[in-house]
C-alpha cells in the first residue's frame, strides 16, 4: 500500500464492521491490496472489538437497513442510505408532512446493537448536538424512537466532501488552508464553551460544502466535561476501543488518561499537519496498532518540510497547494511548523492553552507577527519586526545613523524588542488567565445546575428561573474575592434573564458586573461587552436615549482597542444603528448598518450568519423609504443566509420572515403576505412561547395586516390581546403606543372618530415621552389624530395636531421626496384650509399630495387617495369649477 492518500487501517476496520461476516475477508484482502501484515492487523483489530461479537451473534436478526427507502420515521421519509458505521446507518430523508421542504440526515441504530451502552451513546450524541448552536456544526433537528423501538436522531444534511479532499481538489494555497482551518477551530471552540470535547476530529468528520463552508460532524464519541465524567478516566479497553480513531487520537486518549479540551487541540494539530503536508504525522510501521500507539505517545513527528521532502510525491503535493516544491518547503519551515508542533506536544499542559490561543497564533503568522510557538530570541524578534516595518526601519536607520550613529540605533532597537517580548509575555499571561477563568465558570455553572439533582431537589420540580435566581445569589455572596469571574457570571446570567423577558431582574446584575469591570480596567473588551448588555436592557424598556449613550460608549471602546475593521466594532456598529433606527434617525442608522455589513462581509464572507442582521435592518430602512424592491431583496438574502446556517427556528429567521411579510404586503400581494405572517407567528409561539415579547410583536404585525385587509373583527380580537399583554409586560414602552395606534386605525375605519382620537392621543403621549421629536411614530400618529379630529369638526385642534405631525415628517422627508404618510398629512392640512375658507392654500396642498398617494402600491394609501379625491371634488364644486376636478383626475391617471 502507498502512504500517500491511502486508506487508513482504522477506516478499513470500520467499513468491514458494516459487512455481513461472510463478506468481510474478501473485502479486507482487496482493501489491503493483499498486504499480508496489513490483513493480519485489520483482523486483529476486528476481533478485539465487541461489535465483531455482536454482529456474529445477531447475524440473522440484524437485517440490512439499506432497503429502507420510502419508510417513514416521524415526519420524514427515507430517500437513500448515506453510509454505514459500527453503530448503524445514516440515511438521507425528506419532510413528508408538506409543512415545508427540507432534506435531513437520520442516524438509525442497527437493530442487532440495541444494547443499553449503544442507546446511551446515541442519547448522549443527541444531547450534545442539542446544546450546540454554530453555523459550522451540523445541527440537531429531532430525535426519538421508531415504532419498533429503534432509536434515531435527525440532523442537518451536509452535502460536502472531506476537508482534505476539498483542499486538494481546489488546489487551496497554504494561506487558504489556514483560513479554512480557522473556521473549523471556531466550531470546536464553541463546543468547548459548551463543555463538549469532540475527540474524533479526523478529515472524514469535517465536510466542506460547495460554497466553501466547513461543517463539523459526528459527535457520537464526544464527551461532556461535567463532574461525573471527570471522576473516571477513559481507558482504551476492549469495550471502548471502538470510540477512538487511533491515528487521530491524542496521547492521553491512547494512555487512558483524563480527557480535556487539550485533547481536541492535539487532534486539531494532527489535522493541520495533514492539510499542510499531505501526510499524517505518524505512519504505521509493520501495520501494527500497538506500534502506532507507541509512536503517538513517545516519538516526535517529522517536521512538515521533512514530511513533504521525504515523501517521493513532493511535486504532486506542491501542485495541490498551487506552489513549487521549493516554495512549499520554505513555507512549511519556521513558525508554521512550530505552531503545528506546539499543538501536538505530548504533554497537554505544554500545548496551546485553548483552541482560541491556537487560532490567535495562526492569525499572527498570517499577519507576519510574532507567535507564541517560538522562543523569545533576540534575532527572532528583530527579524519579525523588520519584516513588518521594512521601509520604516530602513529610513530610520539611515536617518539616525547620520545623526547619532550606530550606538543609538542599537539602543532603540533593543527597547523595541524588549517591548515586543513584554507584549508576548502579557499575551501568554492573558491566555492562561482566560483558561483559568473558563474553568472557574464551568465549575460554578455545574455547581449551580446541581440544584436540579434529585439528591438536592428531593422531588421538587426546579425551574430554570429558580436556578438563575440561586445562581445570582451565589455570585454575589461567594465570588467577591474573584471580581473578574464575578463580573463575567453576572453579565452572563443577566443576559439569560433578558432572553426570558426579565429586564428588571437583568438590570442590577449587569450594572454590578459593569461596575466591577470598570474598577478592574476603565476601558477593556469586558467593559464594552457589559455596556452592550446594559444597552439591551434599556432597549427592552424603550429608553432609547439611555440605550444610545451605552451603545456609543461600547463602540468607542471597541474602536480604540481592536480597530475600525474588527468584528467587535462591527457588532457595536449594528447595535448603535438599531437604536438610531428605533429613534427614527434613518440616515445615521443606515450609515452604521452599511459599515457593519462592510466589515463583516470583508472578514467573514457573504454567507456567514452574522451578515443577516445588518441586511435585515437595511431592508427595514429601505421599506420606510418606499424602496420595496430593494427591501425585499435584502430581506430574502438575510432569510437565505440564516436558513442555511442557523435554521428556520432561529430568532433572526423569524424576525426577517415577519419583515418580509410586511414588505410583500406593501407591494399589494396580500395572500402571500398572510402566509408569511402566519408562519412567523407559529414559529414565535413554538420558539419563544405564547407570552414572550417577540410573540406579542408577531401578533401585533398579524393584527395590523388584518386591519389593512379590512377584516376588522379578526383584527380587533388580536390587537386588544396585544395591548393587554404589552401593558402587562412593558407598560411605558414605545410598543404600547404602537398598539394604541393600531386600535385607533381600527376605530377610524369603523367611523368611531371620538374613540379613534382618544387612542391616537394616548399613543402620542407615550411616543413623545420615549422618542425624539422627529420620530416617524410621532408623525404617523399625529397625522391620524388630525384626521380623526377633522371628522369631528374640531378644526382648530386638528390644525394643531397636523402642524406637529408635518414638522415630524420634515425631519426625514422633503417635499421633493414625499412619503405617502407625509403626503396625507399635507392633504389633511389642505382640508383644514378649505374649511377655513383658504381655497388657494387648500388647492396647493391637495394637488401636491394626491399624485404621491395615487402612485403608492400600499392599500392604505390607495384608500387615502380616494379620500383626497373627495376633498378635491368638494373644493372645486365650492369654487364653481367641477369640470376642473375631472380634468385634473384624467391627467393624473385616476379613474374619476
Amino acid at each position: 500500500m502507498t502512504q500517500q492518500r491511502r486508506r487508513s487501517l482504522d477506516e478499513i476496520v470500520s467499513e468491514a464492521q458494516t459487512l455481513p461476516p461472510g463478506e468481510r475477508l474478501s473485502f479486507i484482502r482487496s482493501a489491503c491490496e493483499d498486504d499480508g501484515s496489513a490483513i493480519d492487523s485489520v483482523i486483529e483489530q476486528l476481533q478485539s472489538r465487541q461489535e465483531w461479537i455482536d454482529a456474529a451473534a445477531h447475524a440473522n436478526e440484524d437485517e440490512s437497513l439499506t432497503d429502507a427507502a420510502g419508510q417513514l420515521i416521524g415526519p420524514y421519509r427515507i430517500v437513500r442510505s448515506l453510509g454505514q458505521g459500527g453503530m448503524g446507518e445514516v440515511f438521507l430523508a425528506e419532510r413528508a408532512d408538506d409543512q415545508f421542504r427540507q432534506l435531513v440526515a437520520i442516524k438509525l441504530v442497527r437493530r442487532g446493537l440495541l444494547s443499553r451502552h449503544v442507546q446511551n451513546r446515541l442519547r448522549q450524541e443527541r444531547q450534545i448536538l442539542a446544546s450546540l448552536d454554530h453555523p459550522n456544526i451540523a445541527r440537531l433537528y429531532d430525535g426519538g424512537t421508531t415504532a419498533d423501538g429503534t432509536p434515531y436522531i435527525v440532523m442537518e444534511y451536509v452535502d460536502g466532501e472531506r476537508i482534505d479532499d476539498y483542499c486538494d481538489r481546489h488546489r487551496l494555497t497554504i494561506e487558504q488552508r489556514l483560513r479554512l482551518f480557522i473556521v473549523v477551530c471556531s466550531a470546536v471552540h464553541r463546543a468547548h464553551q459548551n463543555l463538549v470535547v469532540h475527540r474524533d476530529l479526523k478529515p472524514s468528520n469535517i465536510l466542506v460544502t460547495a460554497d466553501g463552508a466547513p461543517k463539523l460532524l459526528d459527535f457520537g464519541i464526544a464527551k461532556l466535561l461535567d463532574e461525573r465524567q471527570m471522576m473516571h478516566t477513559m481507558a482504551v479497553t476492549q469495550a471502548d476501543v471502538r470510540v477512538m480513531t487511533p491515528d487521530h487520537a491524542s496521547p492521553e486518549q491512547i494512555r487512558g488518561e483524563l480527557i480535556s479540551t487539550a485533547s481536541d487541540t492535539y487532534v486539531l494539530g494532527v489535522l493541520l499537519y495533514e492539510l499542510l503536508s499531505g501526510y499524517r504525522p505518524f505512519a504505521l510501521q509493520g501495520n501494527r496498532l500497538a506500534e502506532l500507539e507507541r509512536a503517538i505517545c513517545e516519538d516526535a513527528p517529522p517536521t512538515l518540510a521533512v514530511a513533504v521532502a521525504s515523501s517521493g510525491a513532493a511535486e504532486e503535493i506542491a501542485t495541490q497547494r498551487a506552489v513549487s516544491p521549493a516554495k512549499l518547503r520554505r513555507e512549511l519551515r519556521g513558525d508554521l511548523n512550530n505552531i503545528a508542533m506546539m499543538a501536538m506536544r505530548k504533554e497537554p499542559e505544554r500545548r496551546y492553552a485553548s483552541v482560541e490561543q491556537f487560532v490567535a497564533d495562526i492569525e499572527h503568522y498570517l499577519a507576519d507577527m510574532p507567535v507564541l510557538a517560538r522562543a523569545d530570541a533576540w534575532t527572532y524578534r528583530t527579524r519579525k519586526f523588520v519584516r513588518r516595518h521594512t521601509v520604516v526601519v530602513a529610513l530610520s536607520l539611515a536617518f539616525v545613523g547620520l545623526l547619532i550613529g550606530f550606538t543609538a540605533t542599537t539602543y532603540l532597537q533593543s527597547q523595541r524588542i524588549r517591548h515586543e517580548r513584554d507584549v508576548a509575555q502579557a499575551e501568554r499571561t492573558r491566555a492562561q488567565e482566560e483558561r483559568e477563568r473558563a474553568e472557574a465558570v464551568s465549575t460554578f455553572l455545574i455547581d449551580s445546575f446541581r440544584l436540579a439533582d434529585p439528591s438536592q431537589s428531593r422531588g421538587k420540580e426546579i425551574t430554570a428561573r429558580e436556578i438563575l435566581d440561586r445562581g445570582a445569589e451565589r455570585i454575589t455572596r461567594e465570588l467577591s474575592n474573584q471580581p473578574g469571574l464575578q463580573a463575567t457570571l453576572l453579565d452572563t446570567i443577566g443576559a439569560v434573564y433578558l432572553g426570558l423577558d426579565q429586564a428588571d431582574e437583568a438590570q442590577p446584575l449587569i450594572e454590578k458586573g459593569l461596575s466591577i469591570r470598570r474598577r478592574l480596567a476603565a476601558q477593556s473588551a469586558d467593559v464594552a461587552r457589559s455596556l452592550y448588555s446594559l444597552n439591551r436592557v434599556y432597549e427592552s424598556k424603550g429608553d432609547w436615549s439611555a440605550a444610545e449613550k451605552l451603545a456609543r460608549e461600547s463602540l468607542d471602546i471597541n474602536r480604540k482597542l481592536s480597530g475600525a475593521s474588527s468584528l467587535e466594532t462591527a457588532g457595536s456598529l449594528c447595535a448603535l444603528g438599531y437604536v438610531l433606527w428605533r429613534k427614527g434617525e434613518l440616515n445615521d442608522a443606515e450609515s452604521y448598518f452599511e459599515m457593519c455589513l462592510a466589515v463583516r462581509t470583508q472578514r467573514l464572507g457573504r454567507s456567514d450568519a452574522r451578515i443577516a442582521a445588518p441586511l435585515d435592518n437595511l431592508g427595514l430602512i429601505a421599506r420606510q423609504r418606499n424602496d420595496y424592491v430593494r427591501s425585499e431583496r435584502l430581506l430574502r438574502e438575510a432569510l437565505k443566509i440564516v436558513g442555511s446556517t442557523l435554521g428556520e427556528d432561529h430568532p433572526q429567521y423569524i424576525y426577517s420572515l415577519r419583515h418580509l411579510a410586511e414588505v410583500v404586503n406593501d407591494q399589494g400581494r396580500p395572500q402571500e403576505a398572510e402566509g408569511l405572517y402566519r408562519q412567523s407567528l407559529d414559529l414565535c409561539r413554538r420558539v419563544f412561547g405564547t407570552e414572550h415579547s417577540e410573540t406579542i410583536d408577531a401578533m401585533s404585525s398579524m393584527g395590523s395586516f388584518l386591519l389593512g385587509a379590512g377584516r376588522l373583527n379578526e383584527a380587533q380580537v388580536i390587537l386588544q390581546d396585544v395591548l393587554a399583554a404589552d401593558r402587562k409586560l412593558r407598560p411605558q414602552h414605545t410598543y404600547v403606543g404602537n398598539d394604541l395606534e393600531n386600535l385607533g386605525h381600527l376605530a377610524f375605519q369603523r367611523q368611531q372618530y371620538a374613540a379613534a382620537s382618544d387612542y391616537f392621543e394616548e399613543a402620542l403621549k407615550i411616543y413623545t415621552a420615549t422618542l425624539p421629536a422627529g420620530s416617524g411614530f410621532i408623525a404617523t400618529a399625529g397625522t391620524m389624530l388630525g384626521r380623526a379630529l377633522l371628522e369631528q369638526a374640531r378644526v382648530r385642534e386638528a390644525e394643531s395636531a397636523l402642524d406637529k405631525a408635518i414638522a415630524a415628517w420634515q425631519v426625514q422627508y422633503s417635499e421633493d421626496s414625499m412619503h405617502p404618510g407625509y403626503a396625507m398629512a399635507r392633504a389633511a392640512i389642505g382640508r383644514v384650509r378649505a374649511l377655513q375658507g383658504q381655497s388657494a392654500a387648500a388647492e396647493t396642498a391637495y394637488l401636491e399630495s394626491y399624485p404621491v398617494l395615487l402612485r403608492s402600491p400600499r392599500g392604505a394609501q390607495r384608500e387615502d387617495a380616494l379620500t383626497v379625491q373627495k376633498w378635491i371634488r368638494s373644493l372645486y364644486q365650492s369654487l364653481g369649477r367641477p369640470a376642473d376636478a375631472e380634468a385634473y383626475f384624467k391627467r393624473n391617471g385616476a379613474d374619476g
